[in-house]
């Protein structure tokens, strides 16, 4: 681009110093034409400033997703004949669209309780952990203990009090059933924490068969047919009363909880909030165009007027 702009900048002198005209003539048409050339290089270099410094806006909201991933939460009786699971991962990505800008996170408990993730804004992170969710062994499960998270729901509702200005919503997916002889912990020393949210349950009191991992299902050697799951809605209703929110049956669909997820995201404020280490390219070309727009209009009067350069 440089060769061209002294290319083009030699043959334009050439020629206005071959004209005829008075050297005060020349000397301008010279300063003009060549501003235009300066002008025009200036744009194709495409010149931009680095800024570190950039803004995007969040909800203060911190949504806590803890999701039963036991073996009953794949029994296939959700909304007909699907798996309980599958209602549960539709549920949670709904939230997900419904509050995107919240700050996420996941904890999951089938033998032992995971943190899979704590507060992020990725949510598409949340999302593919959520898709990745697979059924534990059914020959080395040890049964369902909702109690199990405690901990791990604990220390992030603490993280999240710490911070200011910020509503902590939990979201508690389960079927309700307790299989390892196991008592139901109490959950209310959480409220305090606890700004909003809801206990979702999965499962029919008829129940569902489930799967073993391949074409049959899982036998129940004590009554000789194939095992069970049922929803305990009692576990459910306790575990949501202890944490001062909603409790929903939502076996058929979301439609119950799309209410609530609204009256959450009205009552959410959105931040604009400043963050450093991400370089953003600002152009600026665009001052040398309004520049060259003024100079050629310069030109276009100046030719107008002497009808020549």
């Amino acid at each position: 681009m440089i060769f061209v702009f002294f290319l083009a900048l030699l043959i334009t002198l050439t020629i206005v110093y071959r004209n005829p005209i008075r050297l005060k003539d020349k000397i301008l048409a010279t300063v003009r034409i060549g501003l235009i050339y300066v002008l025009t290089l200036c744009i194709g270099l495409r010149p931009v400033i680095v800024d570190e410094e950039y803004e995007f806006s969040t909800k203060n909201l911190d949504v806590l997703f803890v999701v039963d991933t036991t073996l009953s939460m794949w029994a296939e009786d959700y909304n007909g004949q699907n798996m309980r699971m599958d209602g549960v991962i539709d549920d949670a990505e709904y939230i997900i669209n419904e509050l995107a800008g919240s700050n996420f996170a996941l904890v999951t408990f089938d033998d032992k309780a995971n943190v899979l993730s704590p507060f992020t804004q990725d949510f598409h992170y949340i999302e593919n952990l959520l898709s990745t969710l697979y059924s534990p062994d059914s020959e080395t499960a040890t049964g369902s203990d909702l109690s199990l998270p405690y901990k791990d729901i604990e220390s992030l509702l603490l993280s999240s009090s710490r911070k200011e200005n910020r509503k902590t919503i939990v979201f508690y997916f389960s079927d309700g059933e307790i299989t390892n002889g196991s008592e139901l912990a109490s959950y209310e020393d959480l409220a305090q924490y606890v700004d909003d949210g809801a206990v979702f349950g999965y499962g029919t009191e008829s129940g569902g068969k489930m799967k073993d991992g391949s074409w049959g299902y899982i036998y129940d050697y004590e009554t000789h047919q194939d095992a069970v799951s049922r929803i305990d809605e009692e576990n459910l209703k306790l575990v949501a009363e202890d944490l001062g929110i909603s409790y929903y049956n939502v076996n058929d669909g979301n439609s119950a909880i799309k209410g609530g997820i609204e009256l959450i995201k009205q009552s959410s404020k959105t931040i604009v909030e400043k963050g450093l280490g991400a370089e953003v390219f600002k152009d600026i070309y665009y001052y040398f165009a309004i520049i060259l727009a003024l100079v050629l209009v310069w030109e276009l009067v100046v030719i107008v007027r002497k009808g020549r350069l």
